[in-house]
């Protein structure tokens, strides 16, 4: 064997044992799967009768909305409510002292605005009745108290077409975020939100739902308009218009 040989085969032999390896990698390695992230299933709802008055607030299956802190998903870590349970104990303590089930307080929908809580429509059956009537509230960023309203009493509910709760922030350059969490009743064919600068955006149309609908954008200018309309047109206007920094319940 020659000098030159003798030298070059050293590098031949690992040559051809890389080559080998890294077939063997190639073929044999894990095959990792791309990140997936998973699409929750949301269960639909049934909006209430459509009727006006105290029958539009009554649902085809009882109490609507979830339970606080409920998990829906593969894993069980998707929080469908939206708030956590501790966050709805005062209205439960304000909804046994109104005379309803406080085990039985649901989320109809909510949004979370900021660092100060959620904005949320809750539902609550009253006891000792049959059939039950599903009374409602208007959950509040803060510590702001929780007033139960029921359909067929004097809290004026059943003259009301949108429960409505609503928030704006004053922000840098002049911008005012809105926030607002709603639910319609049930002869309420569509809720449309008209702010300043924005495009007109459908909120609600009766169908698939509860009649929850929620909104969260920064008009141009302060204020805007939430249009409610039923099988005849154009049934009343809210006004959004808000003190930077406050919230309102609207109806």
């Amino acid at each position: 064997m020659s000098l030159v040989t003798r030298h070059l085969l050293p590098a031949v032999l690992i040559g051809v044992a890389l080559a080998l390896m890294v077939g063997f990698f190639a073929f044999a390695r894990p095959q990792y799967s791309a990140e997936t992230h998973e699409n929750v299933k949301i269960p639909r709802g049934l909006p209430a009768a459509d009727e006006s008055g105290a029958a539009g607030w009554v649902w085809p299956k009882g109490v609507p909305g979830w339970e606080p802190g409920q998990m829906l998903g593969r894993h069980h870590d998707f929080n469908v409510s939206g708030v956590q349970p501790v966050e709805v104990a005062g209205a439960q303590l304000a909804a046994a002292r109104a005379g309803l089930d406080s085990n039985r307080v649901r989320v109809l929908v909510s949004s979370r605005a900021g660092r100060s809580g959620v904005l949320a429509i809750l539902a609550a059956p009253a006891l000792y009745e049959t059939p039950a009537r599903t009374c409602l509230a208007t959950l509040l960023q803060g510590d702001a108290p929780v007033r139960w309203v029921c359909p067929g009493s004097s809290s004026g509910l059943d003259r009301t077409r949108v429960l409505v709760a609503a928030t704006t922030y004053a922000w840098p350059e002049g911008k005012r975020p809105l926030y607002l969490v709603g639910v319609a009743r049930g002869d309420v064919q569509r809720v449309v939100l008209a702010a300043p600068g924005l495009p007109t955006q459908t909120l609600y149309e009766r169908g698939a739902s509860w009649g929850q609908f929620q909104a969260a954008v920064t008009p141009k200018r302060d204020g805007g308009t939430l249009r409610v309309y039923d099988k005849h047109g154009l049934a009343q206007t809210l006004s959004l218009r808000l003190e930077p920094g406050t919230q309102r319940v609207l109806r």
